[in-house]
């Protein structure tokens, strides 16, 4: 690798993999724009959707992108998928002269994680959810370093630190006059901000604009449907009474303007979201999807709930008429959403990104020659083939 100009530091090549849902692909995404800053070289390891590419194209063109092999498997060929999928990764890590591997969570980040592994290469793994992932509780123990997004008991032990999620910058300073001019919304008239995440939510497409058709006062909406289903959602705002505007969109890049344009926002229960809301100092009403096994969704909707922050709704408690009853409550309410609103920007950890690269660069000690003398001894040691 080429000598960089930071005194003896080395340019790396870091491979950052990243798959399954906006939530894990963002933050790889700062980070990897944080790397190049820093005159680094970013490689991103995704599934290939569409979606990673499109994001990708639009947030950082000039870094690599590679696609791993071998789709999605099915729960009997879990294990030879992951067995092929592990070889492929190596040969992909090998080829791009990668230095090092930070995980940010999903399906591909165990095969790239396992990969690193063999050839000795450091691994670091970024938790965005109060309970660590699958993906993340496989790797953990050949991790050099694993990042909390979230505060939790595993956060405080052995190799794992609280250093929060990384995001864009511009969370922390949007404006919201701004913002609302720049989105086009009125100065005056309270605005909801409604995401189910990249990949939508059924549950707050469906009810969420029936319940926010029913308030007696006018409301500018902003609603993030999830690929394909913005139609379904705008017919349903579209039974207005002219008291409500809004605006569906399927995905949002902007996400930080749309924060900081929200009096309210009602949303999922994602690590990164409940970061971003603790970022911009947003209040929140959220439902946590509620079919993960350990409620991870759940328990990170807590670390709000707990600060005065936000108020839980269970998916199964989530009707229309108590839904319009809690938002007409809230909006009619602006000193409380105030004090919401400052109780989650004191759960903020800060600059989740500096703290994540300068913990890097110490644990893999990035200066000339470290990265070569750690790939050879780790490959006598495991008796891999080079």
């Amino acid at each position: 690798m080429a000598v960089g100009n930071r005194g003896c530091a080395m340019v790396q090549r870091v491979c950052l993999v990243s798959g399954g849902t906006g939530g894990h692909l963002m933050p790889a995404l700062v980070l990897a724009r944080a790397l190049r800053d820093r005159g680094h070289e970013p490689v991103l390891f995704t599934e290939g959707r569409e979606v990673e590419r499109e994001l990708l194209k639009r947030e950082l063109p000039d870094v690599m992108l590679v696609d791993l092999p071998g789709g999605r498997p099915s729960r009997l060929g879990t294990p030879l998928w992951l067995v092929r999928a592990t070889m492929a990764a190596r040969r992909l890590l090998r080829e791009r002269h990668v230095d090092c591997v930070v995980s940010t969570g999903g399906r591909p980040s165990l095969p790239v994680g396992l990969a690193s592994r063999s050839l000795g290469l450091p691994l670091f793994l970024l938790e965005q959810n109060a309970v660590t992932g699958r993906a993340n509780r496989w790797l953990q123990p050949f991790a050099r370093r694993i990042y909390h997004g979230l505060p939790s008991a595993q956060s405080v032990q052995g190799r794992s630190l609280f250093t929060g999620t990384p995001l864009r910058p511009e969370f922390a300073h949007v404006d919201r006059a701004q913002a609302r001019e720049s989105i086009g919304l009125a100065a005056q008239i309270p605005v909801v901000l409604v995401t189910g995440g990249s990949q939508g939510a059924s549950a707050l497409n469906e009810k969420v604009p029936l319940a926010l058709l029913r308030l007696p006062f006018p409301v500018q909406v902003m609603h993030l449907s999830g690929l394909g289903r913005d139609e379904a959602v705008r017919r349903l705002y579209a039974a207005t009474d002219g008291r409500l505007q809004a605006q569906v969109r399927p995905v949002a890049l902007d996400m930080d303007r749309m924060f900081g344009a929200a009096d309210l926002i009602l949303c999922r229960g994602g690590g990164t979201t409940v970061a971003e809301l603790a970022a911009a100092g947003r209040p929140a009403v959220i439902v946590p999807y509620p079919h993960h096994r350990d409620r991870q969704q759940l328990r990170n909707a807590q670390v709000l709930e707990a600060a005065g922050a936000a108020i839980i709704v269970e998916e199964s408690k989530l009707d229309v008429a108590s839904l319009a009853s809690l938002v007409e409550q809230l909006l009619r309410d602006p000193e409380r959403l105030r004090a919401m609103g400052a109780a989650a920007l004191r759960t903020c950890a800060g600059d989740a990104t500096s703290a994540i690269l300068a913990d890097m660069e110490k644990q893999a000690g990035w200066a000339p020659g470290n990265f070569g003398a750690s790939r050879s001894m780790a490959d006598q040691a495991l008796g891999v083939a080079r």
